[in-house]
C-alpha cells in the first residue's frame, strides 16, 4: 500500500500534487510527496450487509442498474443522467434521512495493460488510485458542490450534506485491482489523515491522503459484480461523519 510518508516537510509546507506537466516552468514541481511503501492485509468482505455508512464509512448494496459497458466507454454522457437518475433512487430508498440527492460526476475507470509498471501522464481512461485517499476533504466538499452546481449556492450554503461515491464495475465479477476499503473505526483522524492541495489543469480541490498506522484495518469485495455497489463516503459538510480512505 503506498501510503503518503510522515515528512517534516508537513510542518512547514502544505501536501500538494498536479495531474499536469510542470517540466516547463523552472524550479516547479508536480508534488512534494514521498511514498511510504507498506505491505497491509486485505480481508475479504464475507458479510456485505454488516457494513454501515455511517459506522465504517462505507456499506455494500444489492441492486440491479442498467448500464452497458459499451454505452459507459463510448457514449457516457448521453447515458450517464439515466443511470444517474437509478443511483438517486436507490440512495433516496436505502437512505430516507437524505431530503435531496444530486449527482455530478460519473467517472470511467479502464486499467492500461500496463499500469502500475509503467504510468503514463495521460491516458484515455483513469487508472486505479495506488494512494489512500477520499476525493474531497471537508473544505473540498464546498469546492466541489460549487465547482459542480455554479450559480446554485442557494440550495446547499447553510444546509448539511454528504459526498457519496458509488462504485461498482462495468463487468463482473472483478478482480482486477478491487477497491481497498478501510474500516473508518481504525483510522485516528487526528494524526492519520492529510490534507493536500489538488491542483488540476482548470481548478484547484483539496483531499484527503492517508498516513500508515498498524492500526488500520483494509477489506475488499472478492469477485464483485455489477449488482454490487459499495457506497462511501468522501466527506461532509461538518466534517464529523465515518467516511472512507
Amino acid at each position: 500500500m503506498s501510503y503518503l510518508a510522515r515528512t517534516l516537510l508537513f510542518e512547514t509546507e502544505k501536501a500538494f500534487d498536479t495531474d499536469f506537466p510542470v517540466d516547463n516552468i523552472n524550479g516547479a514541481r508536480r508534488t512534494n510527496h514521498e511514498t511510504d511503501e507498506r505491505v497491509v492485509k486485505l480481508h475479504e468482505v464475507k458479510d456485505p450487509g454488516y457494513w454501515d455508512l455511517n459506522v465504517h464509512g462505507f456499506c455494500i448494496l444489492n441492486a440491479k442498474t442498467h448500464l452497458d459497458p459499451h454505452d459507459a466507454f463510448t457514449k457516457k454522457k448521453e447515458v450517464q443522467k439515466a443511470y444517474w437518475y437509478e443511483i438517486e433512487a436507490l440512495l433516496h430508498e436505502k437512505f430516507p434521512e437524505y431530503s435531496r440527492i444530486e449527482s455530478y460526476d460519473c467517472t470511467v475507470r479502464k486499467r492500461d495493460p500496463d499500469f502500475p509498471e509503467k504510468v503514463r501522464l495521460y491516458v484515455d481512461y483513469e487508472q486505479p488510485a495506488t494512494r489512500p485517499h477520499s476525493d474531497c476533504s471537508q473544505r473540498g466538499a464546498f469546492m466541489n458542490v460549487e465547482h459542480a452546481f455554479p450559480g446554485q449556492s442557494e440550495f446547499w450554503e447553510g444546509k448539511d450534506f454528504d459526498i457519496l461515491n458509488v462504485w461498482r464495475p462495468l463487468i463482473g465479477p472483478n478482480d482486477d485491482w478491487p477497491l481497498a476499503l478501510c474500516d473508518w473505526n481504525t483510522i485516528n483522524a487526528e494524526i492519520d489523515i492529510r490534507l493536500n492541495d489538488a491542483l488540476r489543469r482548470d481548478r484547484i480541490d483539496e483531499n484527503s491522503l492517508l498516513h500508515f498506522s498498524d492500526a488500520h484495518e483494509w477489506y475488499y469485495m472478492k469477485n464483485q459484480t455489477v449488482n454490487d455497489l459499495i457506497v462511501f463516503r468522501n466527506a461532509d459538510s461538518q466534517g464529523k461523519r465515518a467516511r472512507e480512505l
